[in-house]
């Protein structure tokens, strides 16, 4: 299992890769302290996870991603510990349209610690052939959520392109979001985009 912070380094990382991330680079993005960014980048180090790039006197880390058991640790990067009450009725509500999208990931105002959140962004990620049966669907959620559903979406394609692009507000998402499934999918994109 992995802790909280090793989650947050780990997503920092994979996603972060091309801006050649030190170990303060790393503490600042995850707000750890530098020696818990080192001990938990050394802990991957170690466990094969992670290598470095060493440019000057600077440790870069990036994740191997040629290593399977990279892939597993990701996954679990990517998965929530656990879902608050308010993100499982949002879940009950999105679960509806898990058959024709790859992933989703709840971002902005509704994950934070907001008492009243006004809406719940949400990233789809789909084949543009399932467009027209997943707004069907979408438009039903909405017609019963009590909440503004306010969609961002994406194909395969699309979202590496954004990632290849280090698109600020893709890579924030992908960082702070809550990942409700695709984990798997996004970590294939992630990997993809990172070995360009």
């Amino acid at each position: 299992m992995l802790t909280e912070n090793e989650k947050k380094v780990l997503r920092y990382i994979a996603l972060h890769s091309k801006e050649i991330p030190s170990i303060n680079k790393v503490s600042k993005a995850c707000k750890i302290t530098p020696n818990g960014a080192y001990k938990i980048l050394k802990k991957f180090e170690e466990e094969g996870i992670l290598k470095f790039k060493k440019v000057s006197n600077i440790k870069s880390y990036y994740i191997d991603f040629k290593n399977d058991r990279a892939a597993n640790f990701m996954e679990l990067a990517l998965t929530p510990k656990s879902l608050k009450t308010k993100i499982k009725y949002r879940f009950d509500d999105l679960k509806q349209i898990k058959d024709i999208t790859d992933a989703c990931v709840l971002f902005g105002s509704y994950i934070s610690d907001k008492q009243n959140p006004n809406d719940l962004d949400v990233l789809f990620v789909f084949d543009k052939k399932n467009h027209e049966h997943y707004k069907e669907k979408l438009n039903k959620i909405k017609e019963i959520s009590p909440i503004k559903i306010h969609d961002v979406i994406q194909t395969k394609k699309d979202l590496a392109q954004n990632m290849g692009k280090e698109s600020n507000a893709i890579i924030k998402i992908l960082e702070e979001g809550i990942i409700l499934w695709g984990q798997n999918t996004l970590y294939k994109i992630i990997k993809n985009a990172s070995q360009r």
